[in-house]
């Protein structure tokens, strides 16, 4: 009876490691300006905005759109400075630091099925 009940609870303490895991793999991949690593965790389509108009693109599109916004603006430094979890979101919230200048950083993230994927991501920049 104790085994069956501790096997119930492994799925749950799995999904919170994972969780804390996707933060830490997209803090690595915002602090590098890896595009590549990044795009691992979008979802099929995603709202980016990195100035100017958000717009919806697929995860191929947005690889690529990330891959420019870092060539124009490769990193200094990132800094996740707060995250948290609403209902079934989880979001993070940082700061994007180049030589270029500072962007606000907030990522929306959703499981699907056996992972967190992002479905926003936002630079917004600090004047």
């Amino acid at each position: 009876m104790g085994f069956l009940l501790l096997f119930a609870m492994i799925p749950r303490l799995g999904t919170l490691q994972t969780a804390e895991q996707t933060f830490n793999l997209i803090s690595e991949a915002l602090q590098k300006g890896d595009a590549a690593k990044l795009s691992l965790f979008f979802d099929d389509q995603l709202e980016v905005y990195t100035g100017g108009t958000p717009r919806i693109y697929s995860n191929v599109q947005a690889k690529y759109v990330m891959q420019e916004f870092f060539q124009k603006n490769p990193p200094r430094s990132f800094m996740l400075l707060h995250r948290g979890r609403s209902d079934n979101i989880l979001y993070g919230i940082g700061s994007y630091v180049s030589y270029q200048g500072r962007w606000d950083v907030s990522f929306f993230l959703r499981f699907d099925k056996t992972r967190y994927v992002i479905e926003q991501l936002r630079f917004e920049l600090v004047q």
